[in-house]
């Protein structure tokens, strides 16, 4: 992606893909060990895909204790278009999340960091991000608000970029799912495809998902409302509404 817009990657939720409960592994003293494994048709971030439309591999790992607090880590594929000189995604992340007495509320606080190896931005440095997140749930509903101190995925003078990112997941029995998702990004200093200022956007997901033994199909419409804000390798509006199928499992 040129960075006369902005690059986006995707938080280790980002994938798209849905993935169904494992029992963790536990390792003692407290400690629990999961992962996660994906492949989606395109990874898209907020709305924007990170690979030029086209599919990508998902694996992450998750070491929890049971007073709380986790680390984790997820990866992806990305485009060199999207990251100059750089196709791999890492995230690292760590928190802590438990109930808020007896509120029938979950909380969840801690950071993310976006890493890009051998990615280099026209301005100088890499596309590396830090944001800090806080999230709150409800049975099947959770709410979450994602805020960078620092300049925006290297965008110069971009800080304070923040992120409101709303999901709900529904049962539907014998194995179905549906999800819903809406987000809301506020952007600076950011122009789109027409060099028209863009300040923020609204993104969108609503898809249905199949539970077989544990794999866990979905197949989702995701875009966003200004979808022009970032172009494909081809010059296309990488925000564009699409569908994207996924097959995720846990382990």
């Amino acid at each position: 992606m040129k960075r006369t817009l902005l690059a986006l990657p995707l938080v280790f939720s980002a994938s798209y893909a849905v993935i169904a409960h494992a029992e963790p592994t536990d390792l003692g003293a407290g400690f629990s060990l999961s992962g996660n494994a994906a492949i989606v048709s395109d990874y898209r971030f907020r709305g924007y895909s990170q690979t030029n439309f086209r599919p990508a591999v998902q694996v992450g790992f998750d070491l929890a204790h049971s007073s709380g607090f986790y680390l984790g880590n997820w990866n992806s594929n990305v485009s060199d278009f999207v990251f100059p000189e750089g196709n791999l995604e890492m995230d690292f992340y760590g928190g802590w999340k438990g109930a808020l007495g007896d509120s029938g509320l979950s909380l969840d606080v801690g950071a993310l960091y976006y890493y890009y190896p051998g990615s280099k931005s026209p301005k100088g440095g890499n596309y590396n991000n830090t944001d800090l997140y806080l999230g709150l749930s409800y049975e099947n509903y959770s709410l979450k608000y994602s805020y960078t101190p620092s300049d925006f995925f290297s965008t110069p003078d971009s800080k304070g970029t923040w992120y409101l990112d709303g999901t709900a997941n529904f049962d539907l029995g014998d194995g179905w799912g549906l999800v819903a998702h809406v987000g809301y990004q506020k952007l600076k200093k950011q122009v789109n495809m027409d060099g028209d200022d863009i300040n923020h956007y609204v993104d969108y997901k609503l898809g249905v998902t199949k539970d077989l033994k544990g794999w866990v199909l979905g197949l989702a419409a995701v875009g966003a409302s200004k979808d022009n804000w970032l172009p494909t390798k081809n010059g296309h509006p990488s925000g564009r509404l699409g569908a994207v199928f996924s097959v995720a499992r846990a382990f």
